[in-house]
């Protein structure tokens, strides 16, 4: 395989973070040497097991060595003479100082949540010699650009980490919704809280477990057009939102919810392990949305919008869906939210009960889903992409 260099920096608590480790772990199962994988930032916020951790040092420290260079030289620019994965999400912005390091080719690796770009946008996304796309529904709008080849790579999971297990007891016959992703707008916290409230009163033993934190504020002015809740968390710079009391302040009652802190992802199973049942109303996904996989993967029986990069979910893998999907309104704070979709409030609450009633057969239903989506490993989705940048 030849050298491959990542423009972004690995972490446990991010999206792309993720993505980029397990490209990373791929290319060397499949035989690439570490001197031949060479990371342009130090890692943020990432914790590994020892032995990955130690498969990963000398990338780790190169990394690391070179985001200096960069900072103590700010005019220089890296030239490769092999592919360079850069990130881009809307209107094909990247990461810092990404454009100050090129290859070739340059691959771009693509999440967009609003189908529009401008015509600096557009310049940017053409420098691009090949895009790469995490979802049909990004793909589609990718192509329609005609700025150059576009290709499929689909995310995974890591179903070492992610697979079915037993419940540890420790909740007794709570029945356990969860709920993750960083609070934002088109996430649709709103729209969990709000089935929540409709569902509890009627089931005292039910329980909420988020996974809502973020240390960027909510769009508050988009949560109160929609209406669903009042206010947003208040975020306490470099620590959070301050979910618990939001809810409180929704009216769900003490005892009713758990709002976790940042939860490091090698817990996370942990976490969904204890979970009957998974929420994703997400107005808007570029991907097939991460969590959802991964509580799928689990054998958590699990609903999401269908929208969006999670269409695929439902068409390529049979996950039950919220099918009834309303559009979305654009304001002020956001670009266009074409093929967005809003759910309603009364589906999710029936989607509660439909599981709440039929726990076993739903179970069942789940575990034949987890079993199909091992199939999505991170190996096998990222074999197709080592394929096109690296041989």
């Amino acid at each position: 395989m030849s050298p491959l260099v990542l423009s972004w920096a690995l972490s446990s608590v991010s999206g792309y973070g993720i993505y980029g480790l397990q490209i990373l772990l791929h290319y060397l199962r499949r035989g690439g040497r570490a001197q031949d994988l060479i990371l342009t930032h130090a890692p943020s916020a990432l914790t590994l097991p020892p032995l990955t951790a130690a498969r990963l040092e000398p990338v780790v420290t190169l990394g690391a060595k070179i985001q200096a260079f960069l900072q103590a030289n700010p005019s220089e620019t890296l030239q490769f003479n092999h592919a360079v994965l850069h990130g881009c999400g809307n209107d094909f912005l990247g990461f810092a100082g990404q454009d100050r390091v090129w290859g070739q080719p340059n691959i771009g690796c693509a999440a967009m949540e609003h189908l529009s770009c401008s015509p600096e946008g557009l310049e940017c996304g053409k420098r691009y010699d090949r895009l790469i796309a995490i979802s049909q529904w990004n793909a589609d709008y990718l192509k329609s650009l005609t700025i150059g080849p576009v290709d499929l790579c689909y995310q995974g999971i890591d179903p070492s980490l992610f697979h079915p297990a037993p419940q540890s007891g420790l909740y007794g016959d709570r029945f356990v919704i969860f709920s993750g992703g960083k609070f934002e707008y088109r996430k649709g916290q709103d729209l969990v809280t709000a089935a929540f409230k409709r569902f509890q009163p009627r089931h005292p033993e039910a329980l909420l477990v988020t996974a809502w934190q973020n240390l960027l504020p909510p769009d508050a002015e988009a949560f109160a057009r929609a209406g669903h809740t009042m206010g947003v968390p208040e975020l306490v710079p470099n620590q959070g939102l301050k979910i618990a009391a939001w809810l409180h302040a929704q009216g769900l009652p003490e005892g009713s919810f758990i709002a976790l802190p940042f939860t490091h992802h090698l817990l996370m199973p942990s976490v969904l392990a204890e979970c009957d049942l998974a929420l994703f109303p997400n107005r808007c996904e570029g991907g097939t949305n991460l969590v959802a996989m991964e509580a799928m993967a689990c054998g958590i029986p699990t609903y999401v919008s269908y929208n969006t990069g999670q269409k695929d979910l439902v068409d390529l893998i049979g996950c039950d869906a919220f099918r009834g999907q309303r559009p979305v309104p654009s304001g002020a704070s956001m670009r266009t939210t074409e093929d967005w979709g809003e759910t309603d409030v009364e589906e999710i609450v029936t989607a509660m009960e439909n599981i709440y009633t039929h726990r076993a057969e739903s179970r069942h239903r789940a575990a034949d889903l987890a079993a199909r989506l091992q199939e999505w490993s991170w190996a096998a989705m990222n074999e197709k992409l080592l394929q096109i940048v690296c041989f």
